[in-house]
């Protein structure tokens, strides 16, 4: 879920974020979900942003998440 988001902070909040989610118990279709969601918008911003800064996450991530059961 993560790919082409090294460069930038998103990578590290999908990670953080999908931790946080774990700790609270969420069922792994949740957090599927949840961080599909996220990084669809990341996407949707790298390709959409008026901001030129923005382009740097042009490769948001891909919008097919693999989590693996943990």
């Amino acid at each position: 879920m993560c790919e082409g988001l090294e460069k930038g902070d998103w990578a590290g909040f999908l990670r953080d974020w999908d931790r946080a989610l774990r700790a609270g118990n969420h069922p792994e279709t949740t957090r599927y979900n949840y961080l599909l969601a996220a990084a669809q918008l990341a996407k949707y911003l790298a390709d959409e942003s008026p901001d030129p800064d923005a382009d740097d996450a042009d490769d948001a991530c891909s919008p097919t998440p693999s989590l693996t059961a943990r």
